[in-house]
């Protein structure tokens, strides 16, 4: 789970994008944005309010390892997977739908 993408589903945070930086037992992670909410102080979320994406290889990789990223690199790599993320139709026409 550590370097999983994710997304927030519930909650004031529903909609916005994290980092898995640590875990909390079988159902609780801590997550990371790089801004608001930075590697020095994560939130803690139910894994069944987040919906899973890809995990971040290189991130995961030092997490693993006990070291913490710094919070340019988490920024990074939400921003890479925004991109890669395809829009909803009237979004990307420039369309409200």
């Amino acid at each position: 789970m550590l370097g999983r993408v994710v997304t927030s589903r519930a909650g004031r945070d529903r909609g916005d994008r994290y980092v898995v930086v640590g875990t909390l037992g079988d159902d609780m992670v801590l997550v990371a944005d790089g801004e608001k909410r930075g590697i020095a102080r994560p939130k803690k979320k139910n894994v069944k309010h987040l919906v899973l994406h890809d995990v971040a290889p290189a991130l995961a990789e030092r997490l693993a390892q006990g070291e913490m990223p710094r919070d340019e690199e988490i920024r990074e790599v939400l921003a890479r997977a925004a991109g890669a993320e395809p829009q909803p139709a009237g979004e990307a026409a420039g369309t409200e739908g």
